[in-house]
């Protein structure tokens, strides 16, 4: 087993609603995710910035709470988020997904 990760940076996809200054890519957060938890599993960021995190998570069956200070990095989410559901809702129309709920209200900046 390699103990280190070839992963590229992240993709302009990952990027179409804006970026975050140190965003990292979804394939090298959906490793940490599979790597240290499991389905089902709820993961903290509190340092969400635009979330890559919390969407690995989506994707991986695990529940996520994002945190950030940063109305602006907040806003980057919600559409990531929104434009993953879609885009998920699209490729498996039979499946139910859950529904996405960011509450922004939550966090004072």
């Amino acid at each position: 087993m390699r103990s280190v990760w070839a992963i590229n940076t992240p993709q302009g996809i990952e990027k179409t609603f804006g970026k975050h200054p140190t965003q990292k890519p979804i394939e090298l957060l959906k490793r940490i995710v599979l790597a240290s938890t499991n389905k089902g599993d709820l993961i903290l960021d509190p340092f969400t910035g635009s979330s890559t995190t919390g969407l690995a998570a989506y994707l991986l069956g695990r529940k996520f709470i994002g945190i950030d200070t940063e109305k602006e990095y907040l806003d980057l989410s919600i559409k990531r988020f929104e434009e993953l559901d879609k885009n998920l809702k699209r490729k498996f129309p039979k499946n139910n997904h859950e529904k996405i709920t960011l509450l922004q209200n939550s966090i004072k900046v």
